[in-house]
């Protein structure tokens, strides 16, 4: 079956692909980094689960390392688009990508 063929419920652009793994998320304006987890990602975005509510609109540095021995991570700029509460002291936050390295 070939991708348009393939039935999906969303409508985005870009596949956004499930990923279950530590992430370091740096916020600039304070220089605070958070241990978090990412829930997905793809190549505009990531959707994380944090331990505070972070605003939209705040700058932030993504750092996902690589399990693999010499294979470089994952390291993005960007801004938190939404957040919401997921339980007591944990939100999941949107970040959409500007800069990918």
């Amino acid at each position: 079956m070939s991708f348009h063929d393939q039935q999906y419920n969303e409508k985005r652009d870009f596949i956004r692909m499930q990923v279950e793994t530590a992430a370091s998320l740096r916020l600039p304006a304070t220089g605070e980094s958070l241990a978090v987890q990412c829930r997905d990602l793809s190549s505009q975005g990531v959707q994380l689960i944090v331990t505070q509510s972070i605003a939209p609109g705040t700058r932030t540095e993504l750092s996902i390392p690589s399990p693999t021995p010499g294979l470089q991570g994952l390291e993005a700029s960007g801004e938190v688009i939404r957040c919401s509460p997921d339980g007591p002291g944990r939100y999941v936050i949107g970040v959409q990508f500007d800069s990918l390295g």
